[in-house]
């Protein structure tokens, strides 16, 4: 089986986000013409939000504004639940420091992920990263296995699969 990185990539290739909930695909509207194992390939260019690429359902990543809003929200439940204890009272009596300010100070590992919706956020002209050096379609480099994209909000978006059946199948 050929490398990923000596694939052209079609219609249907799986994609993951390094800040993702779960995998997703990589899509094309309109096809260029060009079509391998009667699937449409794609092309560099071919990376436009909830067009090409769907989803990938919920985003991990803090510095989307809707995940900040839903750990803004779990943190506020928390609190109304959790009133201070009686030690809690105690502490702030005598340090004069507040829970909230304790807690914001300090990072606790092997705690839950907070989850927002999944909101891609790709710059403007931005393409894939690797599309193969000598050949065009549509006057746009066809896209190769293993390419990348960069989201705003720090997810890393990798081409896993070419989209291409199996052998047999």
């Amino acid at each position: 089986m050929a490398d990923l990185k000596d694939t052209y990539v079609v219609h249907c290739a799986q994609l993951t986000c390094t800040q993702g909930m779960r995998a997703s695909m990589l899509v094309l509207q309109n096809t260029h013409g060009v079509f391998l194992k009667q699937f449409p390939v794609l092309t560099v260019k071919d990376c436009i939000a909830n067009s090409n690429i769907i989803t990938f359902g919920g985003c991990y990543s803090m510095e989307n504004p809707d995940t900040q809003k839903q750990a803004e929200e779990i943190k506020k439940e928390v609190e109304n639940k959790c009133p201070d204890n009686f030690l809690d009272k105690i502490g702030n009596f005598f340090c004069s420091k507040k829970k909230k300010e304790k807690e914001s100070e300090e990072q606790v590992e092997g705690c839950y992920r907070v989850l927002g919706k999944c909101q891609l956020a790709l710059c403007v002209g931005q393409e894939w990263d690797y599309g193969k050096e000598g050949v065009e379609i549509d006057g746009a480099k066809p896209l190769m296995g293993g390419a990348k994209l960069y989201c705003a909000y720090g997810g890393e978006i990798e081409i896993i699969t070419s989209g291409q059946p199996e052998e047999g199948a």
